[in-house]
């Protein structure tokens, strides 16, 4: 379940065995060299083909296809021709090497689209199996203890180096939404004695295949992201919640109250009173922040635009314009009951033109600057939220398309610039000075 799925050390056994197996196939088949190159030919350009009608006609993923998913789909489909010749006209043992050949092109193509994408560090995640142990929460600290600022506290001897996050469970008491363990992540600063009260940022996944909480985490490697973060800022840096707002990763229940589930009412108020009941966390919206990756970063915006006496800031990493399934019709009809009304209400542009002015909100977008699909998303939002009178920030990755690394960094970026507004930088530069040495 933990085989990494992203290392070299997996992925090059896998590509060595396709490429030896092929050439075997070949070498049996050899006197039909020109059906080979035929076949070659024939699926290079299937592939080619297929690739371009699944990924920007039909849009079977939501996002178009890459230059690797494309030239791996070419790839795959010639050497899926070769198999077939091998299979034709290969004798017994040719028959079985070139049967063979078959599923190793699915891995080594599988393999390398997700590695590209970043998707699924481990086969737990490829799995849908959540493999992160459960949190160990640290011990609650004398009422009394509760108002320590940030902005004062000095970190302690022998603080840990590096935060602790794990999976908890947390309930849908007014929702009634089934949501899947979230993740938490706990800075240095938190797992010690006397801890300060910390900002809070709600961190949301994206919505697809394999589409859970853990992605933030190993996909997007924010535990490391944040560990960095902390260690810039003596052990200073937000507690990180990332919940469920799916319930399971083909769902989408689009971060409103309808039938597909009452995910904004979860996220809005059982989230946050699980946060306050659980964790050392400070008080007011300008030290709360919703964001999120993709379907994660609409959301994001959506209940940043929505609920501002919750969440003070909002960021929007590759987000959408607002709540989708896909066509308008089919999103009015399944997440609405058909009430256009109510769809038209729940779009983030008319929210904010609603509830402006934004006197104390602030906004993070950011996308990735080869993202031809949600990248022009990113002006329409950001002008929209700075119409409204929100403080907009604007961040392009460069070189990064849809997908985790574009997700991590711009994710990580985010926690930076709240942590300014929340004047934690400022805190834990501040201590660079007086802090005890360890």
């Amino acid at each position: 379940m933990t085989i990494p799925l992203l290392s070299v050390e997996v992925l090059l056994p896998v590509y060595v065995a396709t490429a030896v197996l092929a050439l075997v196939v070949v070498v049996r088949t050899r006197r039909s060299w020109r059906a080979h190159l035929v076949a070659l030919a024939v699926g290079g350009a299937l592939g080619t083909v297929l690739s371009w009608w699944l990924g920007d006609v039909v849009d079977v993923l939501g996002i178009p296809p890459t230059w690797v998913d494309r030239i791996w789909t070419g790839i795959a489909c010639a050497l899926l021709g070769t198999a077939i010749v091998g299979v034709v006209r290969g004798r017994r043992l040719g028959k079985v090497v070139a049967g063979a050949l078959v599923p190793l092109v699915v891995a080594s193509t599988v393999l390398a689209v997700n590695r590209d994408a970043g998707l699924f560090p481990t086969v737990a995640d490829a799995l849908g199996a959540s493999h992160v142990a459960e949190l160990r929460l640290p011990d609650a600290d004398d009422p009394s203890d509760r108002r320590a600022d940030a902005r004062t506290w000095q970190p302690p001897a022998g603080m840990p180096e590096h935060g602790r996050y794990g999976s908890v469970r947390i309930p849908g008491t007014a929702s009634h939404f089934p949501a899947r363990p979230a993740i938490v992540y706990l800075p240095p600063a938190a797992l010690v004695d006397h801890a300060p009260e910390l900002p809070v940022v709600v961190m949301l996944s994206g919505q697809g295949p394999g589409a859970a909480p853990a992605n933030v985490i190993e996909a997007g490697r924010m535990a490391t992201r944040l560990d960095a973060i902390a260690a810039h800022h003596r052990g200073l840096a937000p507690i990180v919640v990332v919940p469920d707002q799916l319930a399971e990763a083909s769902n989408n229940p689009m971060c409103v109250d309808g039938p597909l589930g009452d995910s904004a009412t979860y996220l809005t108020r059982d989230v946050p009173a699980w946060i306050h009941a659980h964790l050392h966390v400070a008080e007011g919206p300008r030290n709360w922040a919703i964001s999120g990756f993709s379907q994660g970063g609409t959301c994001a915006l959506q209940l940043g635009a929505a609920r501002p006496d919750v969440f003070g800031s909002l960021i929007d990493v590759s987000g959408q314009l607002g709540p989708t399934l896909g066509s308008e019709e089919e999103t009015v009809e399944r997440g609405f009951r058909g009430d256009a009304a109510a769809y038209a209400a729940a779009q983030p542009s008319h929210v904010l033109a609603e509830r402006a002015p934004y006197r104390d909100s602030a906004a993070f977008f950011s996308a990735g600057a080869d993202d031809s699909r949600y990248g022009p998303v990113l002006p329409q939002v950001a002008a929209a939220a700075e119409g409204a009178g929100m403080h907009v920030t604007r961040r392009v990755i460069p070189d990064s398309g849809h997908d985790w690394h574009t997700a991590g960094v711009a994710l990580a970026d985010g926690v930076r610039w709240f942590m300014v507004r929340t004047q934690l930088a400022a805190a834990g530069q501040s201590q660079r000075d007086v802090s005890p040495k360890r």
